[in-house]
């Protein structure tokens, strides 16, 4: 049975008072803006905000923000493709309108190119003071509420290591070593796909210039956790922190 999940346009989604995504056994009304086909059973279906906020509403549920989902495979696909699909209107290379597939995924140019959904990989990771039991948190000039990993796009011919090793020496000053792969993690709000690693530094304090990306950091050991808001449950800094806070 096909199921149909409606989704806003800031990729917000209806879930039930429990906090469940909302499936439909049809398209609800309104109509749709666009349409994708997330797998065999599965059709996401981008609505206005007023449509998402009045079918949440109906079932006496909410609008969660897309980054709730960041550990859903499903939730996430149908972010992630709806917001390809809502973004590609014309070839970038060479500036033809483009038509849909019928799945509503892969956009064609005017020239018979096909354009597959972007995918940005993004680096994350645990950095830990060597013998100290101490790991590195900062918050962001744009998302000052929380404190979270240090992360960051990987940039024109790096691997992902270096650039993990580069973004936490641009934005808090210090030098790693032992980068060790931890995990991934498909973030659909912004279209990327967080890799996170674990590593060690002996620098306590910068050793060079900052980029200013940061408005705080810290050192902060396991008991001083509970005391800090930290990165919402669901993505993979929570998860990676709430890690490193059990394992003792």
């Amino acid at each position: 049975m096909t199921r149909f999940l409606a989704i806003g346009p800031a990729g917000e989604v209806p879930v039930s008072a429990a906090g469940e995504p909302l499936y439909f056994p049809a398209p609800p009304h309104p109509g749709p803006l666009h349409t994708v086909a997330v797998s065999p059973d599965l059709i996401a279906l981008g609505v206005s905000a007023e449509a998402a906020a009045a079918l949440a509403e109906a079932a006496g549920g909410r609008l969660e923000d897309p980054r709730h989902f960041g550990r859903d495979r499903e939730v996430s696909r149908a972010v992630a493709l709806l917001r390809h699909r809502g973004q590609i209107s014309f070839d970038p290379v060479d500036g033809t309108p483009v038509t849909f597939a019928a799945d509503g995924v892969v956009a064609v140019g005017g020239q018979g190119r096909r354009i597959f959904p972007r995918v940005d990989p993004a680096v994350i990771g645990l950095v830990e003071l060597a013998g100290q039991e101490r790991i590195l948190l900062a918050r962001n000039a744009n998302r000052g509420q929380y404190f979270s990993l240090i992360a960051g796009y990987v940039d024109a011919g790096e691997n992902l290591e270096e650039a993990f090793i580069r973004e936490v020496r641009e934005e808090t000053g210090r030098r790693i070593s032992g980068v060790t792969y931890w995990g991934s993690q498909p973030w659909a709000p912004s279209g990327s796909l967080m890799v996170g690693f674990t590593a060690l530094t002996r620098d306590e304090h910068p050793v060079g210039r900052t980029d200013g990306e940061l408005v705080e950091i810290r050192w902060v050991s396991r008991p001083e956790l509970g005391g800090l808001p930290l990165a919402r449950p669901g993505s993979i800094a929570h998860a990676m922190i709430t890690e490193w806070r059990n394992a003792r």
